[in-house]
């Protein structure tokens, strides 16, 4: 790879990835909402140009986008990925379209490769409407996503663009600032406040922030045309493990709340993923352990005071 597009590149993983793409020496064009000015994590790295576009704008990306022969686009942007905006049908509806524009815009900017960041989200969806269960409004976002995958790997066919999928199970570590489990439950147990979980039974992936950054980047340059690439630690384990492990990175002595939620959702076997295409086909391995990566978070969040 020499010339890559990263959409919502000044996020928690675009902002990663971006940091990767330039690290190997690859120009990176940054394309970013026009209304952020939140974008001091990527500014200055070397090779990387930034392009505000906002994501109702991607049908015309290639006119804010001068240059050509783009070998991978990395599709990250998306609005609502968490809080009251995953249950927003316009929003995720509307992020749908932005995604067939982004595949759109890549015939313009001869872009040879798609690739779109999924979420093990969709898994989960699929496998929760095999149920009799009522799904909660917030599902909107799963089976967006989900519907944004197909619909863009059938388009990116036709307009003859490889298209790679990455499932993103669950990353974690420094700069993250959204209120998923990880982040939020480390920032509660650094004040001293008491976190409450299901029983934590069911089976749980992480995996750290740079070596997420690292999976994408090969899935670009070594994936293959409409494979999905699982970006995981390779070990799901029950979730209580790794909350135990948290937990003990920042004291032993504090009792977590095992038990005292219910567990609404659906289990996953992860016999789901393919879990060593990834390395069959790039090489990537992660190598950075759950323990040492939830020390690195604790050393940032109180090097930041964001705890």
């Amino acid at each position: 790879m020499k010339k890559v597009i990263v959409t919502g590149a000044n996020g928690f993983v675009g902002a990663a990835l971006c940091k990767e793409l330039s690290n190997q020496g690859i120009e990176v064009i940054a394309i970013v909402r026009p209304d952020t000015d939140d974008i001091k994590n990527i500014v200055g790295l070397p090779g990387l140009h930034i392009v505000h576009c906002d994501l109702s704008d991607f049908k015309n990306l290639s006119s804010y986008v001068k240059e050509r022969n783009i070998d991978v686009l990395y599709h990250l942007a998306w609005t609502g990925c968490s809080g009251h905006l995953r249950g927003s049908e316009n929003t995720q509806i509307s992020n749908i379209q932005y995604t067939c524009d982004t595949i759109k815009a890549c015939v313009d900017l001869k872009c040879k490769r798609f690739v779109f960041a999924s979420s093990i989200m969709e898994y989960e969806i699929g496998a929760f409407m095999s149920t009799d269960l009522t799904p909660e409004i917030t599902s909107l976002y799963s089976s967006a996503k989900l519907a944004a995958d197909y619909m863009a790997r059938a388009m990116a066919g036709e307009l003859g663009i490889d298209y790679v999928r990455a499932v993103i199970s669950n990353i974690y570590g420094p700069g993250e600032r959204n209120d998923r489990l990880i982040n939020q439950s480390l920032r509660r147990l650094l004040k001293g406040e008491h976190c409450s979980f299901s029983a934590g039974d069911q089976l749980y992936d992480f995996i750290y922030i740079t070596d997420a950054a690292k999976a994408f980047a090969a899935i670009g340059e070594k994936g293959r045309p409409n494979r999905t690439y699982y970006i995981g630690s390779k070990r799901p384990r029950p979730l209580k493990e790794f909350l135990y492990e948290m937990r003990d990175q920042v004291d032993p002595n504090i009792l977590i709340g095992l038990g005292e939620r219910p567990f609404r959702g659906v289990s996953l076997t992860y016999q789901e993923f393919d879990i060593d295409a990834i390395k069959r086909d790039t090489g990537f391995m992660p190598s950075v352990d759950f323990n040492v990566g939830i020390r690195y978070t604790i050393e940032w969040l109180k090097e930041t005071g964001d705890d």
